[in-house]
């Protein structure tokens, strides 16, 4: 038998052995591993200083040049340190026969460093089943009688992909505020050991601490804070205003007309204030292990000058600023800079800076920053803005990200509870890698609390890109469900772990969709495509499961499932439902319908259920997490919390008339069948041979008893129902159900639909005449409704590049899940640029259409930034053998940032829709759609005659027939 825990062995004498020489913060990791057994076996082990007092099978842990243990045993060859020495954050995990009299197995974790060790003694508690959440989300790890490693079990980790990687805590207030004070009594060291152990847990190095009102050195108290994460092996940075390891909050407590610092946070008039105040953070925490934020803004993340300087003044003020920090970190932290990690942010107004303009030369390739990590950004809101080219990526400081789950800005905050989907994160974070960002990774999680999940995966994504990176494609879900059973496969079956697969993945494609504080009831059409029922039907099953779940779980595995899963699932669900009967909710009271009074009492249900979710979470596991659902998240309708409102709900008075109204589902056809108004309706959805069923729908407008008749004299159609009875109250609606059997049809292809209504005929027209198919290819799209949808992956044929010095063929690939439908194509690898009709990749589609014209082709597109300063992302667009017309898809004008409305639509609707047009022939065409520039990642195209655009709605047309369609 390999190397064993059980009961018997953890009673019998000490199971770790602590060595005097070891380093303060492994022990204490030691310390938090040993209470994982505990949790494991219900056996509090021991630690021992000596070998002689250790038990049968214990377990060594050490650092490479801290432990004399490990280095008799590598002597004795044992084991090899050779293998690690000399590497970063790597460990050896094994297990070896009877090193010494008395040991009959002995489990060896030797780290190449600090963190090696952390990490390596976390894998035990990994292996045994205890997840990364266990003191954050107090998820329990099932019991165990014994645990077995096999004989000669060894691991070695690999080096991490990227070297810093970690989160930001930001926008503190109101929830990780109150968290910190109610439960710890402020940002000191009690409430941080807790984040120091769940970043180390996800093999995380890097921490930006909360800033705004928070003094991550003044907080511990003192330097509790910063002395804990050293000692941890956190490695600390500031966000990138935060120059010189001092915060802005501290500047703003110590500033002042008598203050040594001065009263002005500016560097032309105040250099000496702000160079001592900078020397002074320096001095203070210069030995602690940092990446140094250099560079400077303005005073509370604002622009460095006033509108009243040049551009260059700008960048002269920024190198005399890096020339100042840099003179100070050799006087102060270390002589040799190479040796200080230093990362200078370029963020929003600072990356122009860094380039400079035609007349301007900016920062990029100064000797300031040569040894500099620049980290780069997305646009907050996980759009990746520009990225390093082949001749920037020898820079030899190397390269960083700055990325967002959470943001406090415009055009509208999202701050509540995780709304990031992980196939979005996985497309832009491997990009990022690609171009060669692989120093520093940082993530903007807000409060936390809800953001474990997205967060586990970029951390895993930063720890492995081997595993989880560029040739992971589509691998998102295996990640999923791998995380999902980290956490509840010991007290689930497979087909309820299959469930919170389908909760997480459902609530989180939604968000991603729309953002919850960005919806509200004008955001999903309320008819059109039918999109908003289809949404809310989904929403109804995700609902349900959650709530089956929750009912299954026992009082000891609730808090973690209802932290990591039922609460921001629940949360972010219900208020999408809000907001979609908010919606469905105003145009019913615009008809003067009934239905209007009972979704307004659905959608209170939904505001309280809201308030209960948030007060259950603030009282879960004795409040251990209260406080973090108290930002504002309903209803924006600026960039943050002001003015914020719930659903305007509308009500309608009953006619003193029974009368009903008729519609048409997924269109905004309807009538109440008076003579004198139009009262024909024209259903065209079978005219599409894999669609067996429609419907309509009947409404009444008064409370008085209202009855309806329906015939149809065609033996190939049938409907749910042929009569009924509706009185405003307790049946506002009915919805019925069309069939069609096209076996009975011969040859008829138009039936008509009578509706008998108090007020009137309602008459429908059904057209079924079916597309003619014979000798067109699989795939082939068929115009029956007057234009054509397309799911991009829906392509017929396609090409890859013949650029030959690429070592792989760069070709389009599907990201499945991805976007706002169905799916997304992008070209890999990802950083080619090509030339449409000579070697760049592209998508072919067939399409019949029933007039030749000018066709619209509208792309539905992810909303990418350019990678460069350039303000393009091209594609090519070709009919038939016609010429290829180079589209850019960022409009003129736009730049990233508020108050620009075509950056601003892309973000909030996460896509980027781009017309152009093309000359089609009656019959058969061929569409080409070329990649010309990285980013450019495709979801859906719709074609339609100029002029004639299909009806609007936010997910754009569902996709259309093609040939093969089921």
């Amino acid at each position: 038998m390999g190397f064993t825990i059980n009961q018997r062995i953890l009673t019998e004498n000490a199971f770790f052995l602590k060595e005097k020489e070891g380093y303060s913060g492994v022990h204490k990791i030691a310390e938090k591993v040993l209470h994982d057994i505990d949790l494991v076996f219900g056996v509090t082990p021991k630690q021992a200083e000596g070998i002689e007092q250790l038990a049968s099978c214990p377990v060594i842990y050490g650092t490479i040049d801290r432990s004399p243990i490990l280095d008799r045993m590598s002597e004795q060859r044992l084991i090899d340190l050779e293998e690690i020495r000399g590497k970063n954050e790597v460990f050896l995990f094994q297990s070896i026969d009877a090193p010494w009299e008395g040991v009959d197995k002995a489990l060896i974790i030797a780290g190449s460093d600090k963190r090696g060790t952390i990490y390596g003694l976390f894998h035990l508690s990994e292996l045994l089943g205890v997840s990364p959440y266990v003191d954050w989300n107090d998820v329990k790890p099932m019991h165990q009688d014994e645990f077995v490693l096999e004989d000669g079990y060894r691991y070695v980790s690999k080096e991490p992909s990227v070297r810093y990687r970690g989160f930001f805590i930001n926008d503190e207030w109101p929830a990780f505020g109150n968290w910190c004070h109610k439960n710890f009594g402020g940002f000191n060291a009690k409430a941080y050991e807790h984040v120091f152990e769940l970043l180390l847990r996800l093999k995380g190095n890097y921490l930006w601490p909360a800033m705004w009102s928070a003094r991550f050195y003044d907080d511990g108290p003192g330097l509790l804070n910063a002395e804990l994460a050293d000692e941890l092996g956190v490695v600390i940075g500031k966000s990138h205003h935060e120059p010189c390891l001092r915060q802005g909050e501290e500047y703003k407590y110590l500033r002042g007309k008598d203050s040594i610092y001065g009263d002005a946070w500016n560097f032309r008039t105040n250099e000496e204030g702000i160079t001592r105040f900078w020397a002074d953070g320096l001095k203070r925490s210069g030995k602690f292990e940092n990446v140094i934020t250099v560079g400077m803004r303005g005073e509370a993340d604002t622009a460095i000058m006033g509108k009243e300087f040049t551009f260059a003044d700008n960048i002269e003020l920024l190198r005399d600023v890096l020339r100042t920090q840099n003179r100070l970190i050799k006087e102060h932290v270390n002589p040799d800079l190479e040796k200080v990690p230093r990362m200078l942010a370029l963020y929003k107004e600072v990356e122009p800076f860094f380039y400079g303009d035609e007349t301007t030369q900016g920062l990029i390739g100064c000797e300031e920053l040569e040894d500099v990590i620049l980290m780069l950004c997305d646009d907050n809101f996980g759009n990746l803005r520009t990225l390093p080219t082949e001749e920037m990526r020898s820079h030899k400081g190397g390269y960083g990200m700055y990325y967002h789950f959470d943001y406090h800005g415009g055009p509208i905050s999202w701050e509540w509870i995780n709304s990031s989907y992980l196939p979005k994160v996985w497309e832009q974070m491997s990009m990022a890698y690609d171009f060669g960002i692989r120093d520093l990774w940082v993530v903007n999680v807000g409060d936390l609390c809800t953001q474990e999940f997205p967060l586990a995966y970029f951390l895993d994504l930063a720890y492995d890109f081997d595993q989880w990176g560029t040739n992971a494609i589509n691998k998102t879900e295996e990640y999923t469900r791998a995380w999902i059973k980290k956490q509840f496969g010991g007290i689930l079956e497979e087909a309820d772990l299959e469930k919170i697969y389908d909760i997480i993945n459902g609530y989180t494609k939604i968000a991603h969709n729309r953002k919850p504080e960005a919806m509200n009831a004008d955001v999903y059409h309320p008819v059109n495509y039918q999109e908003t029922d289809k949404l809310l039907a989904q929403i109804e099953q995700l609902m349900k499961k959650a709530d089956e779940l929750y009912k299954k779980m026992s009082d000891e595995a609730m808090p973690g499932f209802f932290s990591l899963v039922y609460y921001p699932a629940m949360g972010n669900l219900n208020l999408q439902k809000m907001q979609l009967l908010a919606g469905k909710n105003h145009y019913a009271a615009k008809l003067n319908s009934m239905e209007a009074n009972q979704l307004s009492e659905q959608i209170k249900a939904c505001m309280k259920r809201d308030q209960e979710l948030v007060d259950e979470y603030h009282t879960m596991d004795n409040g251990k997490w209260y406080g973090m659902g108290l930002s504002e998240h309903i209803g924006f309708v600026r960039w943050n919390e002001d003015e914020c409102k719930y659903p305007i709900l509308m009500q309608v008075m009953p006619t003193r008339k029974n009368r009903l109204i008729v519609s048409l589902d997924g269109t905004e056809q309807r009538t109440e069948g008076s003579p004198w108004l139009p009262n024909k309706l024209y259903l065209n959805d079978f005219k599409q041979p894999n669609i067996t069923e429609a419907s309509f729908t009947i409404t009444s407008v008064s409370d008085l008893d209202a009855s309806y008749e329906i015939t149809c004299q065609v033996p190939w159609l049938s409907c749910s129902r042929d009569k009924g009875v509706l009185d405003g109250k307790n049946k506002a609606a009915e919805k019925i159900m069309v069939q069609i059997d096209r076996a009975k049809m011969n040859n008829e292809t138009q039936a008509n639909i009578v509706v008998k209504i108090p007020s009137g005929t309602c008459t429908i027209i059904v057209d079924a005449e079916q597309p003619k198919v014979s000798g067109l290819p699989e795939k082939t799209f068929i115009e029956t409704s007057g234009y054509i949808s397309i799911e991009a992956e829906h392509y017929v044929a396609k090409q890859d590049s013949t650029q030959v010095q690429t070592e792989k063929a760069a070709g389009f690939e599907v990201i499945k899940g991805f976007g706002k439908t169905l799916s997304a194509m992008k070209v890999f690898p990802t950083t080619s640029y090509f030339t449409a009709g000579q070697d760049a990749p592209y998508l072919e589609y067939q399409l019949v259409v029933s007039e030749a014209g000018t066709y619209e082709v509208e792309l539905y597109m992810q909303p990418s930034n350019p990678v460069t300063k350039e303000n393009t992302i091209y594609y090519g667009v070709q009919a038939n053998d016609g010429q290829i017309d180079l589209i850019n898809t960022i409009p003129k004008g736009q730049i990233v940032g508020d108050h620009n409305r075509y950056w601003e639509s892309g973000v909030l609707n996460n896509i980027r829709r781009n017309s152009s047009e093309v000359i089609l022939s009656a019959g058969q065409n061929k569409l080409r759609i070329y990649a010309v520039s990285p980013g450019f990642v495709l979801e859906k195209l719709v074609i339609y005659p100029v002029g004639k655009k299909p009806a609007e709605s936010y997910l754009g047309p569902t996709e259309t027939y093609y040939v093969g369609k089921k």
